[in-house]
């Protein structure tokens, strides 16, 4: 029986377990699921997610709703050959990566999240622009020393870690640009995210980035020419 993934592919959660379905080769049945429709709030979709939140992965009789733990459980069960995106044979490098992941979920995401929901509630031009660029500049400055250690985030080898944290860091640059300046104030942040971006399976995360540029538009009346560097 094939694996089953609630998705929206505006949400930068959605387009990490994306990617990395691509790098894994794996067989996937698609449900899309309209978060701007409120189809999470359908009774079905909250008898799988009573938190109401996408991706969700349906693999067998086992149902996971945080794309972290897809992550993990994707490597687990799928990866193979040189692939070392979840370390499975050594437990350090192993629980590095869990490290970041969880930083990906509690700083990163949590302050990506309270912005975009800020502009889409408030529009753009009345949120507290100053208090959201101070949060999210913390969070670059906190990944500029991550990455002061190691090629990427959490070794000198691409992880689920990296795949999770491009993909939301990608989505607040539309607001919070990393590459705005010739003497950019984040060198290895900047680098990084060029290293990510020579991925193949980039384009399905600049794919549904672009999709949700025009709901910042639409709903957030944001316009990129007023982002703040």
């Amino acid at each position: 029986m094939p694996l089953t993934l609630y998705y929206d592919e505006r949400s930068p959660p959605v387009r990490s377990v994306l990617m990395l379905i691509k790098m894994l080769n794996i067989t996937v049945e698609l449900k899309e699921v309209d978060l701007f429709k409120r189809e999470q709030l359908r009774p079905e979709f909250l008898e799988l997610n009573p938190a109401h939140t996408v991706p969700v992965l349906v693999d067998d009789d086992l149902t996971l709703t945080d794309s972290h733990a897809i992550l993990i459980h994707l490597c687990e069960k799928y990866q193979g050959g040189d692939l070392q995106l979840w370390p499975k044979d050594d437990y350090k490098e192993r629980m590095q990566v869990l490290n970041l992941l969880l930083f990906s979920c509690s700083v990163v995401f949590r302050r990506d999240s309270d912005v975009m929901s800020d502009i889409v509630r408030k529009t753009f031009p009345k949120i507290d622009l100053e208090y959201h660029q101070r949060k999210i500049h913390e969070v670059y400055d906190m990944m500029e020393r991550y990455l002061g250690r190691n090629k990427y985030l959490a070794s000198d080898k691409l992880t689920i870690a990296d795949l999770s944290a491009v993909t939301t860091l990608s989505t607040v640059n539309l607001i919070f640009p990393i590459e705005s300046t010739t003497e950019p104030k984040w060198p290895l942040l900047a680098s990084w995210m060029q290293r990510l971006r020579q991925l193949p399976e980039y384009q399905i995360n600049e794919k549904g980035l672009n999709i949700f540029h025009e709901v910042l538009k639409v709903y957030g009346k944001f316009d990129c020419n007023t982002s703040s560097e």
